[in-house]
């Protein structure tokens, strides 16, 4: 009887020792994985959306790239207005809510839009809150910037902000 109990005991262990042994693996590759992730994501990066009046200073991808994608980041979408951007991302709770103090934007923010080697400069010129249909409107001009996210006070709206480039 004690044999058995002995031969159950290192059975156990050894299990125990072969999972301990796979978590860690599976720890370092994981670590591995998010390793490279994050590279890529530094290097990658099309643009800086800069607020300061919210403390935002956010990297963006370019349209074509696979994490331009707003379960991900900030996501840029295209527009048919020449030098028109329009950024969506999330708000609320979660890594994902990039937009969470877009509520706090006054009128006349100012906010910075760096592509590559060439920074303009907006002033929020609209903030409106719109029922929430998957799309929102945008005038023709040139030259502006919209930001939008779900409304954290009246559900089933979206708060659009519109600026207006001032170099």
């Amino acid at each position: 009887m004690k044999k058995k109990i002995f031969i159950i005991l290192i059975v156990l262990a050894i299990i125990i020792v072969l999972i301990n042994s796979k978590n860690i693996n599976f720890k370092k590759i994981e670590t591995k994985l998010l390793n490279n992730y994050n590279t890529y994501q530094k290097e990658e990066y099309y643009g800086y959306l800069i607020i300061p009046s919210i403390n935002i200073n956010l990297g963006f991808y370019d349209y074509d790239n696979p994490l331009n994608d707003v379960s991900k980041n900030i996501e840029l979408i295209k527009i048919p207005v020449k030098n028109s951007y329009l950024f969506a991302a999330h708000s609320g709770i979660g890594k994902i809510a990039y937009f969470n103090d877009l509520d706090k934007l006054k009128e006349n923010d100012i906010i910075y839009l760096k592509i590559k080697n060439t920074t303009n400069k907006y002033k929020v010129a609209k903030i409106n809150r719109v029922k929430k249909s998957g799309d929102i409107e945008i005038t023709n001009e040139e030259n502006k910037i919209y930001l939008t996210t779900c409304d954290q006070i009246i559900e089933g709206y979206q708060l659009v902000v519109e600026g207006t480039i001032l170099n």
